[in-house]
């Protein structure tokens, strides 16, 4: 994967998995290309993640890529 600095791209962080550490790129689930992030992503990853990892409810933070290099989720549902 290439990290393209010009875009702000969609990161996912989980809370038991390297919180703010490690960070996974939030992929169309049907194109498999990365998404942007904008006003809609929280939700989209609402109904990704929602009860991911055999879970009730999976603990994660979102970024977009210049807050992502800097370790910071943006928002979260802790």
């Amino acid at each position: 994967m290439v990290l393209d600095l010009n875009k702000e791209m969609a990161w996912v962080t989980f809370f038991n998995d390297g919180w703010e550490t490690k960070w996974y790129p939030v992929l169309d689930p049907i194109t498999g290309q990365q998404l942007e992030f904008d006003d809609t992503i929280m939700d989209r990853c609402r109904a990704q993640y929602n009860g991911a990892h055999g879970g009730i409810w999976t603990y994660f933070g979102i970024a977009p890529t210049s807050q992502m290099l800097l370790k910071n989720a943006v928002r979260d549902n802790l």
